[in-house]
């Protein structure tokens, strides 16, 4: 069908500056391993006050990248939020780690510190936070926690390029911070992501495993020399690498990937940061359009901004009560879909209750506050810089016309 407002593929119109980017990197002599990519590091770094940035591929191999970095593997327990796309926990998966899931606070709907202390054992090595939404987690309770403990921590920041928490840019709290530059992030490369640290070892590993290359601890080789042929002193061959010159220390390495980003995705990264405060105040300010034109709504319920956080609203989430309206979320959902023609996506089913989650033995009411919120009150309406002003004053009215109608309908005759 044909929507009103759309639930828009891309995060934001691309304007003169992202095409004029792109077509002249296509112009040059290199589409991978070029300067742009380089350039876009540099830049992401300045913009979040990171010192190490590694431009990905996507959010997802630099989750992958975290999780080996780490050395997580078989028998680590993880804990992370029931609340967020499934790919946050795929590395984890693929690495054979036991994952727990911790609880959910009801509004902003990032991990309540109070429910991760519980399930700390022996076996924990790490927490996975998610910023969801464009609101940051709580943080300072939770780098207590993992201080105490001595566990490391991974920030996934797919939803909150610009965000902060405290004044503190989100993926520079944490270990590790992964991003994503997807078509349907606050700023986009197409696809693409990026791992940031501060920490010299981590950017080290991660440089040499996310652009095709071993990585281990390393010995001198006594002669420069294979069998009976010597280093040449002249001709260089990238592929031969130190072969001549280290040996792995006990011939232990790692393998690493090829996660790198192309030149055409950092060329239009470069313009879309140069946009990017832009962007999110734009989003700020639908979202408190809509906040101004639903407050007073009888049974629905708007998303707090935290007193810690910057919300930069990548989605845009109020809070439907059953209860008070007398109807269940699924008639308000049908509502706005087919007679309002507002496509509705729900941003995220609880991971937990997957069907590879529950075959590792996870199960309905393991995390209460998660599971009752997603499926009795959690409701997202399209939130984009090009939304138009009749675009949100139409999803203004079509809430107040859903709760009405619903509430009407239950009212004695």
């Amino acid at each position: 069908m044909s929507f009103t407002v759309p639930y828009s593929g891309v995060s934001n119109k691309l304007g003169e500056a992202e095409i004029a980017a792109v077509v002249d990197a296509l112009r040059s002599d290199t589409l991978a391993m070029g300067p742009r990519g380089a350039q876009f590091e540099r830049r992401f770094a300045d913009r979040i006050g990171a010192k190490h940035v590694q431009a990905t591929s996507s959010c997802t191999t630099a989750l992958f990248l975290a999780a080996q970095l780490l050395g997580l593997g078989p028998g680590d327990e993880v804990i992370t939020t029931p609340q967020t796309f499934w790919v946050t926990t795929w590395p984890l998966q693929a690495r054979g780690c036991d994952i727990r899931f911790a609880d959910i606070d009801p509004n902003s709907l990032t991990l309540d510190p109070a429910t991760i202390e519980p399930l700390i054992t022996e076996r924990t090595r790490s927490i996975w936070v998610v910023h969801h939404g464009g609101q940051a987690t709580d943080m300072d309770p939770i780098m207590a926690l993992a201080d105490r403990y001595g566990l490391s921590v991974v920030e996934d920041c797919a939803h909150v390029p610009g965000g902060t928490y405290r004044g503190r840019a989100l993926g520079t709290i944490g270990d590790l911070g992964c991003f994503s530059f997807h078509s349907l992030k606050n700023m986009t490369t197409g696809e693409g992501g990026a791992l940031v640290t501060d920490n010299d070892r981590y950017a080290e590993m991660a440089r040499a495993l996310g652009t095709i290359h071993t990585w281990g601890d390393t010995v001198p080789r006594r002669e420069e020399r294979i069998g009976p042929y010597a280093r040449p002193a002249y001709y260089r061959d990238a592929h031969v690498r130190s072969s001549y010159t280290v040996d792995y220390r006990d011939g232990r390495y790692l393998v690493g990937n090829n996660y790198r980003m192309s030149e055409l995705s950092a060329a239009l990264g470069i313009a879309q940061l140069g946009r990017l405060d832009e962007l999110n105040d734009r989003r700020r300010e639908i979202a408190a359009r809509l906040d101004d034109g639903l407050r007073d709504v009888p049974g629905i319920g708007l998303q707090v901004e935290q007193p810690y956080a910057h919300h930069i609203y990548h989605l845009y989430t109020l809070f439907y009560d059953p209860a008070v309206i007398g109807a269940p979320k699924d008639d308000f959902l049908r509502h706005l879909q087919e007679v309002e023609g507002i496509e509705i996506v729900l941003r995220y089913f609880p991971i937990h209750l997957l069907p590879e989650f529950r075959a590792a033995g996870h199960s309905y009411g393991e995390c209460p506050v998660a599971e009752r919120t997603y499926f009795e009150h959690q409701v997202q309406l399209p939130i984009y810089p090009h939304l138009t002003e009749a675009q949100i004053d139409h999803m203004i009215g079509a809430v107040r016309r859903g709760v009405a109608a619903l509430s009407s309908e239950r009212s004695p005759r």
